[in-house]
């Protein structure tokens, strides 16, 4: 997995793996996601999963976990991606209504869904 450590948007961390999040990866996805919370505004998170070519379910309990952290002070996680393959998994495992599709990292700060029908 090739990442970038998380940016700074506005109060919002912005988490931005690349590459493939599998079992291999997963040690590293932790560590980004969690690296996370050492910092100020750290409980709101937004993880842009369009760089990610392969996704499998080893990554979803850090994000999970993520999203329990944010929504234990009040604020969010929120994920943005594009790829159908993101899309089923989290379907097929029922974090679709977790995890909703964000366009964007705009988008996912704005809090602005992208259209279910694209």
């Amino acid at each position: 997995m090739e990442d970038r450590w998380p940016a700074q948007l506005e109060n919002c961390r912005v988490a931005c793996p690349a590459g493939e999040l599998d079992l291999a990866t997963a040690l590293d996805f932790t560590f980004l996601l969690w690296g996370t919370a050492l910092e100020a505004g750290a409980d709101w998170l937004i993880v842009d999963l369009s760089r990610v070519t392969f996704m499998d379910c080893s990554p979803l309990h850090e994000l999970c976990r993520a999203w329990d952290r944010s929504r234990a002070t009040g604020r969010w996680t929120r994920v943005v991606y594009d790829q159908a393959p993101i899309g089923r998994l989290l379907r097929l495992t029922s974090l679709q209504e977790r995890f909703p599709r964000y366009a964007s990292t705009d988008a996912a700060w704005r809090g602005r869904l992208a259209d279910v029908g694209a």
